[in-house]
């Protein structure tokens, strides 16, 4: 991997619940699997190995869906540990949490409304919030969805309001403690405007606030404009609707665990989807003439250690001309990634059933820009299947 894009993409690899991956130190690792991973049509020898030592690391009952995108073209993999050995497996349409990954979601819906004049990114939320944000602040919607809001990760207290439900952390979080919180206890910890402080409350914040500028609910949104627009059949926050297809998530410790419930919160990381519907998604921003998809990828802010946010997306560059978009998730039985080369219309996407709290789900935003550095390089016939 370029070592610029490997450091870029170390500075804002960002945990969803980083208190989990503090303890997780003491979690002894899997004994060494068997890999039996077979070739595939489309899949080189090399990103197969990629794949067999990312999962490697991983418990018994973790599977990778993975996806490889070349123009209008996706290719398919997966792979499950099953009894200390590594299998080939069909799950491109296999419903995983995809956590903050959401979160580009969210800001796709900003950018449409920008764009049909319902908002600007320098306007307040305060303007169109039916109630008094806390010593007035005037966060802008810009703000909240590159993280410059200057607000917390999570909300004052909130750990210990989320003690009882430290496997589903966000369940009892509703609109009436949201709201609350707005009007009574909302400050901020970073310099609003000029530094970045990743913020699930403020993308959340985001996703509620489109709620009432739209009077939709965030569901029903994210269908109408970006799903049902791009055949998304099987994405949703709706986890009743797929529960037939959803892959079960395991802890930091490989055991199963239960699902994540948002809250009020949704647009920070409720979103259920596949590696065929994320495929979609990736093609769409290929296109320059898709207005909302293109203006999340301009430039909204940047610092001096080369992080880069667009609306939504991370922006990777290791020079002038070549720009890859990026973002993970994370729950507590589930972790994502996805990167997009727009110059070169590909991608990669990884979507896993482990926790963000095991030691090595990093290994899931690794393997996701292995194999897209590996899919930029001409093609080489000696390492194809």
């Amino acid at each position: 991997m370029n070592n610029r894009k490997y450091l870029v993409l170390r500075n804002v690899v960002i945990l969803v619940w980083a208190v989990q991956m503090a303890a997780c130190s003491s979690i002894s690792q899997p004994e060494k699997a068997v890999n039996r991973l077979q070739s595939q049509p489309g899949i080189t020898k090399s990103q197969v190995d990629s794949i067999g030592r990312a999962l490697s690391y991983l418990p018994n009952g973790t599977q990778l869906a993975i996806a490889l995108v070349n123009d209008s073209t996706a290719t398919y993999y997966g792979a499950l540990r099953e009894r200390d050995t590594l299998k080939t497996i069909d799950n491109s349409d296999r419903v995983f949490e995809i956590g903050s990954l959401s979160k580009v979601f969210t800001s796709a819906l900003l950018a449409d409304l920008v764009l049909e004049d319902q908002v600007s990114l320098d306007q307040p939320v305060q303007e169109v919030l039916d109630l008094q944000i806390n010593d007035s602040l005037q966060i802008t919607f810009k703000e909240l969805s590159n993280h410059t809001s200057g607000l917390p990760r999570i909300p004052s207290g909130f750990i210990w309001e989320s003690i009882w439900h430290m496997d589903n952390p966000y369940k009892d979080y509703d609109e009436v403690m949201l709201r609350e919180y707005l009007k009574n206890e909302i400050t901020l910890v970073g310099e609003q405007g000029k530094t970045f402080q990743y913020s699930n409350i403020g993308a959340g914040l985001l996703g509620y606030v489109l709620t009432r500028v739209t009077g939709q609910g965030y569901e029903e949104m994210l269908q109408q404009r970006i799903f049902n627009q791009l055949n998304m059949n099987s994405s949703t926050t709706l986890r009743r609707s797929v529960t037939d297809r959803l892959v079960e998530g395991r802890n930091r410790r490989g055991n199963p665990t239960v699902n994540w419930d948002m809250g009020a919160i949704p647009g920070a990381g409720a979103i259920l989807s596949t590696t065929e519907d994320l495929s979609k998604f990736a093609i769409a921003n290929f296109d320059s003439t898709n207005r909302m998809l293109a203006l999340q990828h301009e430039k909204t802010y940047s610092n001096n250690e080369g992080t880069e946010i667009g609306l939504g997306w991370f922006i990777v560059k290791d020079d002038s001309t070549q720009k890859w978009l990026w973002h993970n998730g994370g729950t507590g039985g589930y972790r994502s990634s996805m990167v997009i080369d727009i110059r070169n219309n590909k991608s990669t996407i990884v979507l896993s059933n482990i926790s963000a709290g095991h030691s090595h789900s990093s290994g899931i935003d690794d393997l996701s820009y292995f194999l897209l550095e590996e899919l930029t390089q001409p093609v080489d016939s000696s390492r194809n299947n």
